[in-house]
């Protein structure tokens, strides 16, 4: 028997040396995207923000505040995470996050002017962002004209801290709940809302 490699007779049980491999295929088309797994089940709902608010006020009367005083505030409407007695200017906060305060003095004039400012304490210090403050002078009718002061800002409150609101003028305030057409209104106000 011959073989054909090197046309030399050979025994049968002999094998040809293999030949030099050829080059790559080209790459085959890529086949059909499969079918969308199911979908897996909804995780479980995290615990969000706990409302907590905190609403006082004082209705009708008046309140002088020398400077460096604090606003009365008579009753409240709250979640029940804060302490707070009636009539007096202290307000707990028993759990602490980011709050959004809110406060509003109703001013008569002193002399014929208005020359307020007021800011919230927070354990004694006063927030950074929390003055506001109004001026008005020669008021003519000083005893029924009234103007009201509004100031609202966002701070971190800790457990347990004590809230006021101070004036911050150097003259006394005037806060008047009467003389807006026979009506008695709210004096002061100021709301504590947890955001955070």
């Amino acid at each position: 028997m011959k073989n054909n490699c090197n046309k030399i007779i050979y025994c049968g049980r002999c094998t040809c040396p293999g030949g030099v491999t050829g080059p790559t295929g080209a790459r085959g088309i890529t086949g059909p995207t499969g079918i969308q797994g199911i979908t897996g089940a909804t995780g479980i709902t995290g615990p969000g923000v706990t409302p907590a608010y905190f609403n006082a006020v004082t209705n009708g009367g008046s309140q002088d505040v020398p400077p460096g005083d604090e606003v009365i505030f008579t009753i409240a409407f709250q979640s029940g995470d804060f302490t707070f007695a009636p009539n007096s200017s202290t307000i707990t906060v028993n759990t602490g996050g980011i709050y959004r305060i809110d406060y509003t003095v109703t001013i008569r004039p002193n002399n014929s002017v208005i020359n307020a400012a007021f800011a919230v304490t927070i354990n004694g210090f006063e927030h950074p962002l929390s003055f506001f403050g109004i001026h008005s002078n020669e008021i003519n009718d000083p005893d029924t004209k009234r103007a009201e002061l509004n100031g609202m800002f966002i701070a971190s409150i800790p457990d347990g801290a004590t809230i006021t609101l101070k004036n911050k003028s150097a003259t006394v305030n005037l806060l008047a709940g009467t003389g807006i057409d026979n009506q008695a209104v709210n004096r002061s106000s100021i709301i504590l809302q947890r955001i955070d």
